[in-house]
């Protein structure tokens, strides 16, 4: 048995430790390459990831300068997708005199204005300048190898990545803390009233044990007509939640 990621290997096909050693790295390898470009099959596909996806494939049937140096343009072509996906954003907010549509460092500068600060930012800005510099590079690089077209595209996949973790920072809400010991570990908790008329809410610390004032609610109050009226126009309408997307699926409309 070999861990991370674990797997059985029978003795019988691998007779000295060493080798189901050598074929478990070489496995690790080769899943961790051909998963680099899947996407979790919850998230949209994006521009930018689907222009990605598009410069992953271009290596996997890469086999000389010219088609390294495609795999550079594709890659250029990511980081252009990137810098046009979030231009109309409403945290962009006003831009005194807006970049051209396809300036991805201005864009991207501008995004980075936004979404971050401090250390941040500035490793933000770095990032951009230095990626799409790679990328521009091999593009234009006549003597380009695979070690060369795997940094660029390692280095456009963080880079697009960062951005999407900016802005989903900025689209939720900070997690919720502690007030007494500053844990992370808090989280609602619902008790019934003893008579079963409704029941309480509070915030508790599972680090500490802190927990916040209860706020009660009944029954009747949280199941009031208007309350479950909403609920059934929200229902019988056409769902825009990400719940939604069973409604929407194969499956669901095989089984309708």
């Amino acid at each position: 048995m070999i861990t991370e990621p674990m797997n059985l290997y029978l003795q019988t096909d691998f007779p000295h430790a060493e080798q189901a050693l050598i074929f478990h790295v070489g496995l690790g390898a080769v899943l961790a390459e051909q998963s680099r470009g899947e996407l979790d099959d919850n998230e949209p596909t994006s521009p930018p990831w689907r222009r990605y996806c598009d410069a992953l494939r271009a290596m996997d049937e890469a086999s000389e300068s010219e088609d390294f140096q495609a795999v550079g343009i594709k890659c250029r072509d990511t980081l252009i997708a990137l810098g046009k996906q979030y231009q109309d954003a409403e945290w962009l907010g006003d831009v005194g005199e807006r970049p051209k549509g396809g300036d991805f460092k201005g864009w991207a500068h501008l995004f980075a204005e936004r979404l971050s600060e401090g250390r941040q930012r500035s490793y933000v800005k770095t990032l951009v300048d230095k990626t799409w510099d790679l990328a521009v590079w091999l593009q234009h690089n006549a003597n380009a190898t695979p070690f060369d077209a795997d940094f660029v595209l390692d280095a456009t996949g963080h880079l697009v990545t960062v951005f999407g973790r900016l802005v989903m920072r900025n689209e939720h809400d900070e997690p919720a803390r502690c007030p007494q010991c500053e844990s992370y570990r808090v989280d609602d908790d619902i008790e019934d009233d003893q008579d079963g008329a409704g029941f309480y809410e509070s915030v508790v610390c599972a680090a500490c044990g802190w927990r916040s004032e209860r706020a009660y609610t009944s029954w009747e109050e949280h199941f009031a007509p208007d309350r479950v009226e909403r609920i059934a126009e929200y229902l019988a309408g056409a769902g825009t939640g990400i719940s939604d997307r069973l409604h929407s699926s194969p499956h669901a409309s095989a089984a309708d």
